[in-house]
């Protein structure tokens, strides 16, 4: 024994620095594994919220993959899972081991699109957060309006009106304006700003037999503007679409003289589920205050309304029904003038948001408008 400790002795005195250098790597290891642990479980209940609805989504994906009898159908559209069912089944831990919030609860709604084919959203209701729809944020943010700008209910729709109300939102790195909550849920927006320069062209400018000139034909159904829209939508909105509804275009001519605003002229005519399209000119009057903004040339349309705040022509999708080649375009005083088509303006276009569409931050001012996620 006595022969053992002098070799020990031995190989310690001959390998000091050896034997240092390895118990201090040790120890520099264990430190390491110590905070990392620490940062783990930091991190780990410091999640944000969006971060576990996509962990909850994710959850239920696997969950109907290993559980397809209960998955939602063409008959039976939306099922809700809960996170009781998720952590029973170990999909999930418990909410609070990923963010300090311990009052979360959540379900995730999954619905049924085609085939095969389902969409995931988390609704997450926490003392500090809450999963919310845009349309609702947009609802709790403008109480139903009876004067001054804001929020009013008309022909079924929810419609912003006035000089400047709180309605801009941020998509696809441009700005916009919502117009309107369509009976369908579905939440118009129409561009307000944008640096692309590929937005300004004719409503039509085929040849007109009437007139023995290229002074366009204002059928929108087969017009230069409808082709036109449709390739930028193609080219820059494709990979929003997640964001996006198909709506319907009102496409119907309307006399100078009418006084009708119920949508009814404009929309005896439609596309069905479009992707964009141009305003048509009854929700510009609609976004007016003016009393006296009776029919599609009022003079008195341009007051009160902020359709009119921009420094641009633009075209609407509205043709006027006197002849075969005048369009209904916005000035950049704001007045509405009947024109040839084959004139150019800006094509300011429309597109809508999806019901389900959540928000994310934003009051809806043009300083900081709507950002939707």
């Amino acid at each position: 024994m006595k022969e053992q400790i002098e070799k020990l002795k031995s190989f310690y005195n001959n390998n000091k620095q050896k034997v240092n250098f390895f118990g201090s790597a040790a120890l520099i290891m264990l430190i390491i594994i110590i905070v990392i642990a620490i940062a783990v479980k930091f991190v780990g209940t410091n999640m944000s919220y969006e971060k576990l609805e996509e962990i909850l989504e994710q959850a239920t994906v696997k969950y109907l993959e290993e559980n397809p009898d209960i998955r939602p159908t063409s008959t039976n559209p939306t099922i809700a899972v809960s996170t009781n069912t998720l952590i029973e089944n170990k999909y999930i831990k418990d909410l609070k081991k990923y963010v300090k919030d311990s009052s979360c609860t959540a379900d995730i709604l999954v619905d049924y699109v085609i085939e095969n084919d389902y969409k995931y959203q988390a609704y997450l209701t926490c003392n500090n957060f809450h999963t919310e729809k845009f349309m609702d944020t947009i609802k709790n943010n403008n109480k139903i309006s009876q004067v001054g700008e804001g929020l009013y209910e008309m022909n079924n729709e929810l419609v912003f009106r006035g000089q400047n109300p709180n309605n801009y939102i941020s998509f696809a790195n441009e700005l916009w304006r919502i117009v309107k909550i369509d009976r369908n849920n579905n939440i118009h927006i129409i561009l307000t700003e944008t640096e692309d320069d590929n937005i300004y062209g004719t409503w039509d400018d085929r040849y007109n037999s009437e007139m023995e000139s290229n002074y366009g034909i204002n059928n929108y159904a087969l017009s230069r503007a409808l082709i036109t829209t449709k390739d930028l939508f193609q080219k820059k909105y494709l990979e929003n679409k997640e964001y996006l509804s198909k709506f319907d275009l009102c496409i119907g001519k309307r006399g100078e003289a009418s006084t009708n605003r119920d949508g009814s002229l404009e929309c005896n005519e439609i596309i069905k589920d479009q992707d964009i399209g141009l305003l048509p000119i009854y929700d510009f009057m609609n976004a007016s205050l003016d009393a006296l903004c009776s029919t599609s040339l009022s003079r008195e349309c341009q007051n009160y309304n902020y359709l009119t705040d921009n420094d641009y022509k633009w075209w609407t999708m509205t043709a006027d029904m006197k002849d075969t080649y005048s369009a209904y375009s916005v000035s950049y005083s704001g007045e509405v003038y009947s024109e040839y088509t084959s004139g150019n303006s800006i094509l300011r276009y429309v597109i809508a948001l999806s019901s389900d569409v959540l928000y994310k931050s934003g009051v809806g001012t043009k300083e900081d408008p709507y950002i939707v996620r």
